[in-house]
Formats: C-alpha cells, sequence, structure tokens
C-alpha cells in the first residue's frame, strides 16, 4: 500500500496541558496516542488520503474554551463535552468536529412514565442547558457580528483501547450477555446526599443488574458475565476469567450498553466492532445511530421481551451479528469517519474561497 505524504499536521491536546499539544509526527504509529484517542489516529490515516486541502493544523482535544492556535486553517475534533457545548472559538477554526451530541436529550418516555430515573434524568438534562446556554449565546453573538462561525460535525466516539482481534462466529461465543463497566451497588446512609440525588448512570445501570437477575432466575441456562470496575479504562474483575476485556466481549454473543454519564458510550461502538448484538437505551439523532441494529430500551424491564426471540432463534443471532458488523463497517469504521472528515473540510475550503 502506498502511504500519501502527510502534508497537515496533527497533535493531541491532553487534558492537563491542553495549550501543550503533543504533535503526532507519524499518525499511523498507535503508540504516539494515549489509549483512548487511537480510534482517531486511524481516522485520521483515512482522512489524510482524501483531504485536498493542505497546510492543515488539527487538534484532538477535551476543551471547549480554548486551542494552542487559531485560524482558517484549523481544525478541532472535541471529545468528551458531556454538556453539548459550542466551543467558544467557533468563529477562530475552520471546522469543529464533536464526538457526543450538541443536543442534549432526556431519554425515553421520560414524561409519560414518571420513575426516580426519569426524574433525575430531567434534572441532568437542565444541568446540561444551564451550563450549555452561554456557549449557545457566544455563538449566536459572533455569528451576528461577522456572520462567520464555523460548522459542526457528528463523528462517533469511536473505541477505547480495543484490540484488534478477528471476528469470532457468534454461535461459538461463550457468554449469552455480557457487561463490564462501573457499577455502584452500595447503600448510603439516609443522612447522606448521595442517597437521594443519585445519578442516572447509578441508576440505570441498578435497573440493568435487576433485569438480569430476573433474567437468570428465569432462564437459568442464559451465561451472564458482569464485570465491574474501579474507575473508568480498568479492567474488568472476572474471577474466573483471566482475559482482556477485548477477549471477552470478542466471545460475548450480547453487549450490553447502559448509559454511562450520558446516553453515548464507547461500549455502543465496541459491541459493534466486534459483531455482538447490541443493547442500549435511548440514542440522540446523529447519523451514525438512525437506523443502527442496536435494540433500544426505554426502561431495563423490557429486556426479557426484547431478547426472547434472539435467544430461541441462532439464524436471527447470526442475522443480528452480519448487521451490526456491517453497520460499523459502513457507518463507525476508521475509514468511513475519516472519509466523511475529509470531504467536510474540503467543502469548508470551498466556502471560505468564497468568502475570499
Amino acid at each position: 500500500m502506498i502511504i500519501k505524504q502527510v502534508t497537515n499536521q496533527y497533535f493531541v491536546c491532553l487534558k492537563e496541558s491542553p495549550l501543550s499539544p503533543i504533535p503526532l509526527i507519524d499518525i499511523q504509529v498507535e503508540r504516539h496516542l494515549p489509549c483512548d484517542c487511537v480510534y482517531f489516529g486511524k481516522v485520521f490515516e483515512a482522512m489524510e488520503q482524501r483531504l485536498k486541502v493542505e497546510g492543515l493544523t488539527v487538534y484532538l482535544t477535551w476543551d471547549v474554551e480554548r486551542l494552542p492556535s487559531y485560524g482558517d486553517n484549523v481544525v478541532a475534533i472535541v471529545l468528551g463535552d458531556e454538556f453539548s457545548r459550542i466551543p467558544r472559538y467557533i468563529h477562530q477554526v475552520r471546522a469543529v468536529f464533536k464526538t457526543l451530541s450538541m443536543q442534549p436529550i432526556i431519554g425515553s418516555n421520560s414524561l409519560l412514565k414518571p420513575s426516580y430515573l426519569n426524574l433525575m434524568s430531567f434534572m441532568q438534562f437542565l444541568r446540561v442547558w444551564v451550563v450549555r446556554t452561554p456557549s449557545l449565546l457566544n455563538a449566536w453573538f459572533h455569528r451576528i457580528k461577522s456572520n462567520k462561525v464555523a460548522p459542526i460535525y457528528d463523528v462517533p466516539l469511536g473505541y477505547y483501547n480495543q484490540a484488534s482481534l478477528p471476528i469470532k462466529p457468534i454461535l461459538e461465543r461463550q457468554y449469552d450477555f455480557f457487561f463490564a463497566g462501573s457499577l455502584v451497588t452500595e447503600s448510603y446512609p439516609i443522612w447522606s446526599r448521595r442517597r437521594w440525588l443519585r445519578n442516572p448512570k447509578d441508576l440505570a445501570r441498578a435497573e440493568m443488574l435487576s433485569a438480569l437477575e430476573k433474567l437468570q432466575a428465569k432462564y437459568p441456562e442464559f451465561k451472564i458475565a458482569i464485570g465491574t470496575t474501579d474507575n473508568f479504562g480498568v479492567e474488568a474483575k472476572f474471577p474466573k476469567d483471566t482475559r482482556s476485556y477485548s477477549e471477552k466481549l470478542m466471545d460475548a454473543k450480547i453487549c450490553l450498553a447502559p448509559r454511562g454519564s450520558l446516553f453515548e458510550t464507547f461500549r455502543f461502538f465496541e459491541g459493534l466492532r466486534y459483531g455482538c448484538i447490541i443493547i442500549t437505551e435511548a440514542l440522540p439523532h446523529r447519523w451514525f445511530y438512525q437506523g443502527s441494529p442496536a435494540i433500544q430500551l426505554s426502561t431495563w424491564s423490557e429486556l426479557e421481551q426484547k431478547i426472547t426471540k434472539i435467544m430461541q432463534s441462532p439464524e436471527l443471532k447470526e442475522s443480528k451479528h452480519e448487521a451490526s458488523i456491517q453497520w460499523w463497517q459502513a457507518k463507525c469504521s476508521e475509514v468511513v469517519v475519516g472519509y466523511y472528515m475529509a470531504e467536510q473540510i474540503n467543502k469548508s475550503n470551498s466556502s471560505f474561497e468564497k468568502e475570499k
């Protein structure tokens, strides 16, 4: 394979030092990237092949307030903004790509089916809007003042330090259901604030565990693997299975992807990449979610109803398995996302040329 010479500069702006970017001298080499940026290292490789623009400075950043430099040659890829904010520098760059949705969502049936989880989700939704609103006002101000603000595009989260493994046929996989992630199972004293104001992530995952316990009691033949982590990114603890997270996920038929702090999670994309059947909660209206083969639940109490036919039909498992792989390859893979980003940047180049 002939690799086009890299004509643009790529940097990672770490959370602890956002104004001291680390240059990606060779974007094909994974070791130059923090583990949660490996996906975008490969995206950049594909993007570089399709870009018609030269002299770009591309920043992979978590910061919505500032960048190391600005200009019509600057492109920002913003990771991990849980408040759906418009970057403050929206009028100072060529284009912005964001991995988390610009439109906050409450979830499914939050008003029609009142519950403690839905109440806490609504409270979080309001909090997001309070934090988000100043960024909207800033963007509107610059749009009125100069009529020049950069376009913002949606891109997938991708995976978090996931190994590239050969796809295992779904009927040969050991686990029927698989989840590895943080879980809060302890109870708090009556005077603790956390007893009365639990976050939606903890509540949703508690509902998932309850649904799985009922499922296991009714169908003891199901192999359900649940592992917990102490912190984000720490390997799940399976007493009898010392394989890596990636190896265990590849050995799962169904990947459970409950919400985290937001509804969007790395786990959704990791499961798709490995051909798992994805079960998740509400998802935003973004181009790489719409029409996906994932099974979306309004509440985790629907789990049994949604999976009964699948668990009884090897053919349906195979079909869902193939649909997940095809969706990853067509909508979320590094090459597809890289080509998409290059196309949008090339279009933004044309618009800047017209302004000049």
